[in-house]
C-alpha cells in the first residue's frame, strides 16, 4: 500500500459505512469470495458471518508529492486603513453605549438612595415632631400635677392653720374661763 494523503483517507474512512452496508448485503445474498468494488478501494468477505472483511485502498492516481492539503479558508489577515477605521468606529461606540449604560445606571441608583435619604428624612421629622408633642404633653401634665400638689398643700396649710386658730381661741377660751 503506497502513501495516500490525509484527506484522502480521510475520504476513505467516511466511506467505510457505505462499505459496511455493501458488506451486509453480500451476507444477506449469501455471497462468498466475491470482491466487490467501490470507487477505488476493493471489499473482500473474510468469514461466513459477515463480520470480517478486507478493504484494499487502491494507491492514489495523482503522485503524493503533487497533492497539496488545503486549509479552511480564514479571514484575511490584511485588512486596509478603511476597514480598521470601521472596527475601531465600532468599538468606540460599543464603549460609549456601555458607558452610559453604566452612567443610567450609577444615576438611578443615586436616585434611589435620594428618595431613600429623603424618606428616612421625613419619617426622622415625624418621628421629631411627634416627640416633641408628646414632651410637650407630659411637662403640661407634669406642671398641671405640680399646681395641683402646690395648692393641695396650700388647702392644708390653710386648714392647718383654721386649726391652729381655732385650737389658740379654745386655749383663751378656757384659759379666761377657769
Amino acid at each position: 500500500m503506497s502513501t495516500v494523503s490525509a484527506t484522502a483517507l480521510k475520504e476513505k474512512f467516511t466511506e467505510l459505512s457505505l462499505i459496511s452496508l455493501l458488506c451486509s448485503c453480500m451476507h444477506n445474498n449469501k455471497v462468498k469470495d466475491e470482491v466487490i468494488k467501490y470507487g477505488d478501494m476493493q471489499v473482500k468477505q473474510l468469514d461466513k458471518s459477515g463480520k470480517a472483511f478486507e478493504v484494499v485502498i487502491k494507491p492514489p492516481s495523482k503522485d503524493p508529492s503533487e497533492v497539496k492539503l488545503s486549509s479552511p479558508p480564514r479571514s484575511p489577515t490584511c485588512l486596509d486603513a478603511k476597514t480598521i477605521q470601521e472596527k475601531l468606529e465600532k468599538a468606540e461606540e460599543r464603549r460609549k453605549s456601555m458607558e452610559a449604560e453604566t452612567l443610567k445606571k450609577l444615576a438611578k441608583e443615586r436616585e434611589h438612595q435620594t428618595e431613600v435619604l429623603s424618606k428616612a428624612a421625613e419619617v426622622e421629622a415625624a418621628f421629631a415632631k411627634k416627640a416633641q408633642e408628646e414632651l410637650k404633653k407630659k411637662q403640661e401634665l407634669y406642671e398641671q400635677n405640680q399646681q395641683a400638689q402646690r395648692q393641695a398643700k396650700i388647702e392644708r396649710l390653710k386648714e392647718m392653720e383654721k386649726h391652729a386658730q381655732e385650737v389658740r381661741r379654745n386655749k383663751k377660751e378656757f384659759a379666761t374661763s377657769g
